[in-house]
């Protein structure tokens, strides 16, 4: 009995190991699988046909851009980005921008010419406007252009003759207007026009499904029933003479050469950055002497373009959190020589909660550059990051967040001043979701007046830098797209003025 017992326990203990053994593993799940899953069920849906190149563009090197220090002894350094094929982004944008006004004063005088009634078919015919450069048009706009709908040859009478003939047996008339499903179809009543900015997930069962509009209330409202003006910027974005940056040409992925030590004054040469990050400071239109206000600051990239243009007579760094105000402060010792008072007399760097107002109407121009998904970091890195399971309440209450920053913004601008929102992420919630429900509130909520400028036009120049994302049916801003041959952002910005 005993060597039975002792036989089984054996038999028992092998089994126990060779499970052990063979068991198959399952992968682990990281935070960066778990936010690769969610952009690759979100995003097809707004990018379409774009987003596999964007998410390549995403989990491949990102690409740079060389800020100068005007602070700084930068001559050897500027030799050197010659010597590597780098190119000054200011004098090549300036090329372009004077072909474009050439081109389009010639538009103006073929438009005005006058024709008589004998010759005016003719003149429909020859005066057409002048082609811009192609360079003027990215990789969408043509797709778009290639893919616009000819125009119909024959008269609605005929059309509407031919819809009621009947296509012989076996036909089958289809309503394609029936395979759309809308937000009220999934079983969710109540829903709202924040919709339009929630990408359509999979419908696979709603039993774990949360819906982000649920966050809000008072946001059904449309733009003419929130009182939103808009406004037209003509002239291209303003490069101040004083900033410069210089990056490669598109395709080329050369690497800048790291910051050196100015020993004279203490900083560093140049600053490396994301050069999408340049366009929210930018998009301001920075005057000399202005009062500016940088709401989300850290790490400071965008204050210090801001104080390179040397423009602002002050200039507030300001962020919640301890931690990022200490490496704000950092950057800040790093590129402003502590030895020049009146230019560290310009500059203050505060720790508030950006979401409660301090000051009203005390800044001439606000930018808020605020937390988000963060892209392209969270494909990468999976430490505290936003797709963790423990923070899901905290992304869930981003766009809250967002809005609460962009209210505030409003209310500290002066009347006449800008504000411009920022976020790098492609969410279309986080951006043009974020400006609705932000400009929804003040309407609501205050007596303020708002207009959206259209920076549509005033990007155009900038097509040989970026991505510029056209046809995406954006309603307040722009969105700079990650690409393989030009590999910055996302970065998404809005530019709101402040009437009254």
């Amino acid at each position: 009995m005993l060597s039975v017992t002792t036989k089984v326990r054996r038999e028992s203990r092998l089994i126990w190991y060779l499970q052990k053994r063979f068991k198959k593993v399952s992968a682990k799940v990281t935070n960066v699988d778990r936010a690769l899953q969610y952009f690759d069920i979100a995003m097809p849906p707004v990018y379409q046909a774009r987003w596999p190149s964007i998410r390549l563009a995403l989990l491949s090197k990102q690409r740079y851009v060389a800020l100068l220090n005007n602070f700084a002894d930068y001559d050897h350094i500027i030799e050197d980005l010659y010597d590597l094929g780098a190119m000054d982004i200011r004098h090549q944008y300036s090329h372009i921008t004077e072909r474009m006004k050439i081109a389009e004063a010639k538009t103006k005088v073929a438009k005005a010419e006058e024709c008589t009634p004998q010759h005016q078919e003719d003149q429909q015919e020859d005066a057409r406007p002048v082609r811009p450069s192609l360079i003027e048009l990215d990789d969408d706009e043509l797709a778009a252009r290639a893919n616009k709908e000819p125009i119909s040859r024959y008269p609605e009478e005929y059309q509407l003759r031919a819809q009621a003939q009947d296509h012989g047996p076996g036909s089958v008339d289809v309503e394609h207007s029936s395979r759309v499903i809308l937000p009220s179809e999934v079983g969710v009543e109540g829903t709202n026009i924040l919709h339009d900015h929630v990408p359509a997930t999979k419908l696979k069962g709603l039993e774990n499904w949360i819906e982000e509009t649920d966050l809000f209330v008072n946001t059904s409202l449309r733009d003419d029933e929130i009182g939103i003006k808009r406004e037209v910027q003509k002239e291209p974005i303003s490069l101040p003479s004083p900033l410069k940056v210089f990056s490669f040409p598109k395709g080329d992925i050369t690497s800048f050469p790291q910051p050196k030590m100015d020993n004279k004054m203490k900083v560093f040469t140049h600053y490396i950055m994301d050069g999408a990050s340049l366009m929210p400071v930018l998009a301001l239109d920075l005057q000399p002497g202005e009062r500016v206000l940088d709401l989300c600051a850290a790490p400071g990239g965008k204050t210090l373009v801001a104080l390179q243009t040397m423009l602002p007579g002050m200039v507030v760094s300001n962020d919640a959190s301890l931690g990022r105000v200490r490496r704000l402060n950092n950057v800040l010792r790093q590129y402003i020589p502590s030895c020049l008072s009146q230019i560290q007399g310009s500059i203050a760097v505060t720790q508030r909660n950006g979401c409660i107002p301090w000051e009203q109407e005390a800044f001439d121009k606000v930018l808020v550059d605020a937390p988000c998904l963060t892209d392209r970091h969270v494909l990468h890195e999976s430490d505290n990051s936003i797709f963790s399971p423990k923070r899901s309440k905290e992304r869930l209450r981003l766009p809250e967040l967002q809005s609460a920053l962009l209210v505030s913004a409003l209310q500290m601008v002066r009347p006449g001043g800008t504000v411009v929102y920022s976020t790098c992420t492609l969410t279309p919630l986080q951006n043009d979701g974020v400006v609705h429900l932000a400009l929804s509130k003040i309407w609501q909520e205050t007596t303020i007046d708002c207009c959206v400028v259209d920076l549509t036009h005033a990007m155009r120049p900038l097509s040989f830098l970026y991505r510029l994302g056209t046809n995406l049916g954006l309603r307040y801003g722009q969105i700079i797209l990650p690409s393989l041959l030009s590999n910055f952002g996302p970065m998404y910005f809005a530019k709101i003025k402040r009437l009254k």
